[in-house]
């Protein structure tokens, strides 16, 4: 599994990233969730690969919220 390292930036509702290892590949989300997700589907339309794990990297002054849990 090939990891890879995703700086993340926040600009205004939106979370911006930028994988470090693969010069192109920048994609937005409005969660971190949601941004993960279109990383690793640029990863795997640009590139076909499947099997990656992501690292974020967040500034210390990112405001992000916990996430929500939901009781049964």
């Amino acid at each position: 599994m090939k990891l890879y390292h995703v700086a993340v930036e926040q600009e205004d509702d939106w979370f911006v990233g930028r994988v470090l290892e693969r010069p192109g590949i920048t994609t937005q989300g409005q969660s971190l969730d949601e941004l993960v997700y279109m990383v690793q589907d640029a990863i795997r339309e640009m590139w076909d690969e499947r099997q990656v794990q992501l690292e974020l990297i967040l500034p210390a002054e990112m405001k992000v919220a916990p996430p929500s849990s939901s009781a049964a």
